[in-house]
């Protein structure tokens, strides 16, 4: 297979506080309005079982709502907390990423991934950054400034090609580039 595009990115605890701010972005809208979904239809089990006079099910769907809320609510900073700790942010470890035409390899010093393209959930593209996502949860930061191997621009322009309908520009960092000009 011949190499397209090569990237070296070092991960550091800067460039991972702006992922999270872009991440927070694009999810927690999502995230929240499902919990407060959640919540709502556990609070009206509630309801419906106290008004049934079946006091034992809404005490244990009161212990299932705060459960929920808790989990809802502390999860996501036990994760960005265990992040934060990770060798890859308090080393700073780089990831090199390989570009070719059917998939992409990202390798450390340690080990390496080889990832279809079909396998990415979304790509997301910020003025500095391509955020490839495997799921809604987890995705790989790739710096523009970190091309060995071609430019971000043609980059773009192949990894559209390769997901059409996963690519996005963010739209804060597109109203930028529309006032630079």
């Amino acid at each position: 297979m011949k190499l397209l595009f090569k990237n070296i990115t070092t991960y550091s605890q800067d460039i991972y506080d702006e992922f999270l701010n872009f991440h927070s972005r694009k999810f927690s809208f999502k995230y929240h309005l499902v919990s407060l979904m959640i919540s709502m239809l556990i609070l009206f089990l509630i309801m419906l079982y106290i008004q049934n006079h079946y006091y034992e099910l809404a005490v244990i769907f009161c212990a299932c709502l705060t459960s929920f809320i808790l989990y809802r609510y502390f999860s996501p900073i036990e994760e960005v907390s265990k992040d934060y700790h990770s060798d890859k942010i308090t080393k700073q470890l780089s990831f090199t990423f390989s570009f070719y035409n059917k998939y992409f390899k990202v390798y450390t010093k340690k080990r390496y991934s080889v990832i279809p393209y079909r396998k990415l959930y979304k790509i997301f593209e910020t003025d500095t950054f391509f955020y490839l996502y495997l799921d809604n949860r987890h995705s790989f930061i790739v710096d523009k400034s970190g091309f060995k191997k071609g430019t971000p621009i043609a980059f773009r322009d192949f990894i559209k090609k390769k997901c059409p309908f996963k690519y996005k520009l963010d739209k804060i960092d597109k109203e930028k580039n529309e006032t630079k000009k």
